[in-house]
């Protein structure tokens, strides 16, 4: 019996002994070793300020990731990943989970309005070699910021900033495989007299793009996007809300999203007169309607084909809130060819000439 218990104590300090040379080595290592890892995934124009290994867990301080013309334009203060690192030595890329904490991205669009991938891929890259596949079984962001900068806009390119982004995702694989994923997502959209909120949960499949969601925008700054909307001959708003509800579906490339909208405190500049327009609808019904009630209230259907490269998402929303909009005030909506005209007591006005001209 004694003879069983010195080998069986012989044995477990021998494990603990090893273990523990095992995360000496490991921790001694750990920059090289994870290191090589990014570079396996990232390449070469990201930087680690540090790195910082427990068990099971390893912290990378201040990342950041440069594009082609050496602008950062990803960076966070922290990113924890939580993982077996036998499984890592043994190339089993599975990752518990990941933190980012105060992450900042940067995206822009050409003057044609083509997204600009912010990193850049191997076959970019030159150096051509496949990459190992993974999965995180749960993605976390903490306090993130984004500025989106569109070219495509009149006048001077448009900055949107988004803020206090927080994101929980799960069953994310890396090459994307075709499989669904929950999230939850909220932020603050900075605008010149608010910010307003953005909630939004569903599932989503970051392949293909297909998701279920629900959105939620209250008190979003419309001053700020005037760009969008306000052509040459529009009267100038100086206030505006929105708030927006909407059942977003896209399958296939194909978008249905049933909403509904309330424009309030819209505030225009003064001296136009009455016979100016806003989203190419007449002035005075909409003005008639903010005194009685301070907000219009409407439904719409955004609606329409992702992959047809004449359909504007942007475009296409600014319209059918103009379309929402002007039923409300009980204007007649009909299209014709590819214009929606209005007619009221103004006359009949053309919402679709008006929308071809935004952003061109």
């Amino acid at each position: 019996m004694k003879k069983g218990l010195k080998i069986f104590l012989f044995i477990f300090i021998s494990v603990i002994i090893l273990v523990s040379v095992a995360a000496v080595f490991l921790v001694k290592n750990a920059n090289r070793i994870i290191k090589n890892e990014l570079d396996r995934f990232l390449g070469k124009d990201f930087s680690v300020q540090e790195i910082r290994l427990k068990w099971n867990e390893v912290e990378a301080l201040n990342v950041s990731y440069k594009n082609s013309e050496g602008k950062i334009v990803f960076r966070t203060d922290s990113l924890t990943l939580s993982t077996n690192f036998v499984g890592l030595i043994n190339k089993d890329y599975t990752v518990s989970s990941a933190t980012l904490k105060n992450p900042y991205l940067f995206l822009e669009t050409d003057k044609e309005g083509h997204l600009k991938m912010p990193f850049r891929t191997r076959k970019e890259r030159g150096d051509g070699k496949p990459s190992s596949s993974f999965r995180v079984q749960k993605i976390e962001i903490q306090n993130g910021s984004l500025d989106y900068l569109d070219r495509k806009t009149l006048g001077e390119p448009l900055v949107t900033e988004w803020r206090n982004i927080d994101v929980e995702s799960d069953n994310v694989t890396f090459p994307l495989k075709d499989n669904f994923s929950d999230y939850r997502f909220t932020a603050r959209i900075s605008g010149k007299l608010n910010a307003g909120t953005v909630q939004s949960q569903g599932k989503v499949n970051m392949k293909t793009l297909d998701m279920h969601s629900k959105i939620e925008v209250e008190n979003l700054d419309v001053t700020h996007f005037k760009p969008y909307f306000q052509k040459k001959g529009d009267v100038n708003i100086k206030k505006g809300f929105l708030d927006l509800n909407m059942d977003m579906k896209i399958h296939l490339g194909k978008i249905n999203a049933p909403g509904r909208a309330v424009l309030k405190d819209l505030q225009f500049e003064a001296g136009r007169g009455m016979g100016s327009k806003f989203l190419s609808i007449p002035l005075a019904p909409v003005v008639g309607f903010m005194k009685k009630n301070n907000q219009i209230p409407f439904d719409f259907l955004l609606e329409g084909d992702l992959d047809n490269p004449r359909f504007s998402l942007r475009e296409n929303f600014v319209e059918k809130i103009a379309i929402g909009l002007a039923g409300q005030l009980g204007l007649s909506v009909t299209r014709i060819g590819e214009s929606i005209v209005v007619r009221g007591t103004e006359g009949a006005q053309q919402i679709g000439e008006g929308m071809k001209d935004i952003g061109e």
